[in-house]
Order: structure tokens, then C-alpha cells, then sequence
């Protein structure tokens, strides 16, 4: 194979590269922000699913309330007493439903920043990708000097990963 199809080969991989780290990024986010949706919903739901369990709780409250009343009407005390613990239990379910439907929002939101970070972490693998490719295309044109031997290539892929792609250089 001569160098100039060679060179021409590594820039069509290096751009697949590119563009499946592109592909790769854009795919988590979107796939973070549909989860992030349904995590909306849901807390959505939640508020509604509060809001009716108060209302039946409202309704059990006003029956148990008549009936204390016909059987002693006398016991305002008492009344007065069941009335206001019916109310805290109403006030209670409203806020069990408030507070689930802020986890899920925390989640969704959670989703969301993961999503943006999957994004961009799809930019540095294709800014990397297509860095190397230049790098050792240079190196394989003619007069081009430079460039990365397979052994410093190898010993780049194989580094551990100091956040986003970029091999850990230890000197001593």
C-alpha cells in the first residue's frame, strides 16, 4: 500500500471515529432527556395522585364528623380536636405527594445534566479522535516527519484515562 492510500485510510477512520463519538454523545443526551420527561410526568402524577387521596380524605373527615355529632353533640371539645387532626392528615397526604414529586424532579433534572455531560464528552472523544488521526496521518505522508510510532500509539490507547480520553503521564 503506498502512503498516500494509507494516510487516506486513516482519515476515513479517524472521521468514522469523529462521528461515532458525535453520534455516541448526542444519543445519551437525547435518551437522558426522554427519561427526564417521563421523571416530569411522573412527578406531575404524584401532585394529582396527592391531590385526590386529600379530597378523599376530606370527604371520610366530614362523615366521620357527622356522625360524632349526632352521637353526642355535647363533646364541642372533641369535635373541635378530631377536626383539626383530619386537616393535618389532609395537609400531611398533600405534602407526602409534594414531596415525591420533587425526587422525581431532582432526578429528571439529574437525567438531564448527565445528558449534557454524555454530550460533551462525545466533543473531546471526537476532538481526540480526530487529533490522533491527524497526528499519525502527518506521520505516515510523505515528507511529513513526525507523527506517532505503533508503539506510542499503543501505549496511548492502552494508558488509563485521566478524564475525557487523555492518557495519565506520570514523570519521575
Amino acid at each position: 500500500m503506498s502512503g498516500y492510500t494509507t494516510a487516506t485510510l486513516m482519515v476515513v477512520g479517524t472521521m468514522v471515529s469523529v462521528v461515532g463519538s458525535l453520534s455516541a454523545g448526542k444519543q445519551a443526551q437525547d435518551e437522558a432527556n426522554t427519561n427526564a420527561q417521563g421523571l416530569f410526568q411522573t412527578a406531575n402524577a404524584e401532585r394529582l395522585t396527592a391531590i385526590e387521596k386529600m379530597k378523599r380524605q376530606k370527604r371520610a373527615n366530614a362523615q366521620i364528623q357527622g356522625a360524632n355529632r349526632s352521637q353526642n353533640p355535647d363533646k364541642l371539645d372533641l369535635l373541635e380536636d378530631n377536626a383539626r387532626e383530619q386537616k393535618l392528615a389532609e395537609l400531611d397526604i398533600l405534602h407526602a405527594g409534594e414531596t415525591n414529586a420533587r425526587n422525581y424532579e431532582n432526578k429528571a433534572r439529574l437525567q438531564i445534566a448527565q445528558g449534557k455531560s454524555a454530550r460533551s464528552k462525545g466533543y473531546f472523544g471526537a476532538f481526540s479522535s480526530a487529533l490522533m488521526g491527524a497526528s499519525m496521518a502527518k506521520g505516515m505522508m510523505p515528507g511529513g516527519g513526525g507523527g506517532l510510532t505503533t508503539a506510542q500509539q499503543t501505549s496511548i490507547i492502552n494508558a488509563p484515562s485521566g478524564g475525557y480520553g487523555s492518557p495519565i503521564t506520570i514523570s519521575r
